[in-house]
């Protein structure tokens, strides 16, 4: 028969984990939802005593229409470590914004070349989309830009550096098709030269990273906060710029979708997006895992 004090002894022992999952094609599958297999897991790893957690390149505006969805204890990493925000009163613990001229330069090296631009602004509810409309998917193209703030237009025009006035949060550049090419991102990262780090988060868009912002970064600072040792951290993903994150993480896991850089550094390769890989992760490092069992 298991006492009190043995369940509180076992409580003691527990070695917190510190989990942290990327969004786009780690916990979801395209356009969502996320499975519920994959948030059963990560309840089950809350209530363990572990903290979990999202590192995503989405800023809040477009991470917040799937916070319902899933089951984080930890301050969340947005921007690809470039905010990060304190949950679950999402006051803002760290913020590192782009520079005005980075972001006009970039934009207008986009313009003529028929690429696309997405802007995070600082106020955590403005985006500007630049040569496409997400109220309308089934136009490949549209000249201008939108402002949107909650689905809604707020403004439009043809020229977004007009609406561009201040620091970005963030800045992402998309090719005009998927399968970005190589030269795609070498002329974007010749423009901005040392001023920032251009990395691919999907096959489509490159994001513009200013010096010393990475999801490595972000989950460092969160796991500083939470005072999770190293060892004890365990980051998923699936894109190139996880990279920096697996390779910090006490443990590294790749998607079975990730792209080649990531499964190259990874420790473990878990079964793809679509196969509810986050959830056989979760189950096989960290249920159940306690000082003695490590």
């Amino acid at each position: 028969m298991v006492t009190a004090m043995t369940d509180q002894r076992r409580s003691d022992n527990l070695v917190r984990k510190l989990v942290v999952c990327d969004l786009d094609g780690t916990l979801l599958n395209g356009a969502g939802p996320v499975s519920p297999a994959v948030r059963q897991a990560m309840q089950d790893t809350v209530d363990a005593g572990h903290w979990i957690t999202v590192c995503t390149g989405r800023g809040h505006q477009l991470l917040k229409p799937f916070l319902g969805q899933i089951v984080v204890n930890a301050p969340l990493i947005c921007c690809n470590g470039g905010l990060v925000l304190d949950w679950p009163s999402l006051q803002v613990i760290y913020a590192a914004p782009t520079p005005l001229k980075l972001s006009h330069d970039a934009v207008r090296l986009a313009m003529p070349r028929g690429w696309r631009a997405l802007a995070y602004f600082s106020d955590m509810r403005t985006l500007l989309y630049y040569g496409y409309s997400p109220l309308d998917p089934s136009q490949s193209i549209r000249p201008g830009y939108q402002l949107v703030q909650e689905g809604v237009v707020i403004a439009e025009g043809s020229d977004p550096l007009t609406a561009i006035t201040k620091p970005l949060q963030k800045l992402i550049v998309l090719a005009p098709k998927p399968g970005a090419t190589p030269e795609f991102v070498s002329v974007l990262q010749t423009e901005v030269g040392d001023r920032a780090r251009v990395v691919l988060s999907s096959p489509r868009a490159a994001e513009l990273l200013v010096p010393g912002v990475s999801k490595a970064e972000g989950l460092k600072r969160v796991a500083r906060r939470i005072k999770v040792l190293r060892r004890d951290t365990i980051a998923i993903g699936d894109a190139d710029n996880d990279v920096d994150m697996l390779c910090w993480a006490g443990l590294g896991i790749a998607m079975g979708n990730a792209m080649p850089a990531v499964r190259a550094v990874a420790e473990w390769v878990a079964p793809s997006v679509d196969q509810d890989g986050v959830a056989v992760a979760l189950r096989r490092f960290v249920m159940g895992v306690t000082a003695s069992a490590t």
